[in-house]
């Protein structure tokens, strides 16, 4: 059976899911990728143009998927059926009903839990299972039939990159599976169980601010979830930004500080913080500040001296 298939995407699973797609011999006919406007505050993007161009590829580049420009574009190749993979752009009913036999999405929680927004976070910060599934698109979120679904538990150490690379493992496993069924003609989703649906939110990278109030456990989770390809867990530290990407829980010294305060610095474990309960080894920072913190340094900000502080700069500035 020969299937001439359209791929919409932003990020790596996307490139993994082209490359499946050719390998297993099916006729893409054209590839939107997204370029946005600032690529950095896309996590995990990747160049669907070069690898377009590398495959042989027909490639349009897009910044809003909804432009009737992009839709025509693709609708005069002619796709049977269309990939939507990984971008949280919505498709309009026009998308939807385009290919004959639809848009293929992916996902990449355990459907039907974990519908929504920032899964790949929402697995760190949560332990959740992860998994690959690929199913028919409607106009819910994440909530039509299932074709394939490769699921694989995170281990406790495993950060947002670590997980991501693993998915990526999942979706060639996945893929690997069932396209040689999807190229001869066999189609059979299974409905997902709505009695077992769950949904996630949105996550921002303001969520990824440390307070230092909080358990060490709680921390070395919200460090995980946002570490690469996410923006990064932060504090602050003399009044910059000081982004954290790995950490790890202390269970065996007995030492004890002020909640945010550095007590001991080691040259391959890092930087050991005192939390609300529990300590935590920091590793990986950067900041603009004109050094790393030192033993005795306290991170984050007091808000009461804060607004003191501003207050008296106020009061300065109000004087004749």
């Amino acid at each position: 059976m020969s299937l001439k298939v359209g791929l919409i995407g932003a990020v790596r699973t996307s490139a993994l899911t082209l490359e499946a797609l050719v390998r297993h011999g099916f006729e893409v006919v054209g590839v939107l990728g997204h370029e946005p406007a600032q690529v950095e505050r896309v996590s995990g993007w990747a160049d669907l143009k070069a690898l377009s161009a590398q495959l042989g590829l027909d490639y349009q580049g897009y910044q809003k998927i909804g432009d009737a420009t992009h839709l025509e574009w693709m609708r005069i190749r002619q796709p049977d059926l269309i990939f939507a993979v990984g971008f949280s752009q919505l498709l309009g009913p026009e998308w939807l009903t385009m290919p004959p036999m639809g848009i293929v999405g992916f996902h990449p929680t355990a459907l039907p839990e974990g519908r929504g927004r920032a899964p790949l976070a929402w697995i760190v910060h949560d332990g959740l299972p992860a998994a690959a599934n690929f199913f028919l698109m409607g106009e819910g979120a994440d909530d039509g039939p299932i074709f394939v679904q490769e699921v694989f538990q995170p281990g406790p150490d495993d950060d947002a990159g670590v997980v991501e690379h693993r998915l990526g493992e999942a979706i060639d496993r996945a893929l690997d599976r069932w396209l040689p069924d999807l190229i001869n003609g066999v189609w059979n989703p299974v409905p997902q169980d709505e009695a077992r649906a769950s949904w996630l939110g949105k996550r921002g990278p303001e969520d990824g601010w440390l307070d230092w109030n909080r358990s060490a456990e709680a921390l070395d989770r919200l460090i995980k979830a946002s570490s690469r390809p996410h923006p990064g867990a932060y504090t602050w530290f003399r009044d910059r930004k000081l982004v954290v990407w790995k950490s790890e829980i202390e269970t065996a010294m007995r030492i004890k500080g002020v909640a945010g305060r550095v007590l001991l610095t080691h040259p391959e474990r890092g930087w050991l913080v005192q939390c609300g309960t529990g300590l935590l080894w920091l590793r990986d920072l950067e900041t603009t500040a004109s050094r790393l913190p030192q033993v005795g340094d306290k991170l984050g900000l007091n808000l009461e001296d804060e607004m003191i502080a501003l207050k008296e700069r106020l009061l300065k500035l109000e004087q004749p």
